[in-house]
């Protein structure tokens, strides 16, 4: 069983901006912890204008506390700098059939 953690962000910045800034500050972090073997995958759907979807995988749950405790910090950064808002989602996978 894999667990999942869903990121649902609005942000209010431009989608070019945005990205930008993702791919400046959260994409290395996400990159390296992948190399790392913390997370198996992540991506990253824009569901909108200013709004987007951050789609993180990991093989335990310890492995995605680990990822959790690594990218507060710079989660929290983000948001005092940007003004975004985000809710989460993370929990099993259980695959069906």
């Amino acid at each position: 069983m894999s667990y999942m953690r869903v990121q649902v962000i609005e942000i209010p910045l431009s989608w070019s901006e945005t990205m930008k800034m993702f791919r400046k500050r959260v994409e290395p972090a996400l990159n390296a912890l992948k190399k790392q073997k913390i997370v198996s995958s992540w991506s990253l759907v824009q569901t909108g204008g200013q709004s987007s979807v951050v789609i993180v995988e990991f093989d335990t749950k310890a492995k995605m506390n680990q990822y959790l405790k690594t990218m507060a910090g710079l989660r929290e950064d983000i948001r005092a700098d940007t003004g975004m808002q985000n809710w989460i989602y993370h929990g099993p996978v259980k695959a069906s059939g």
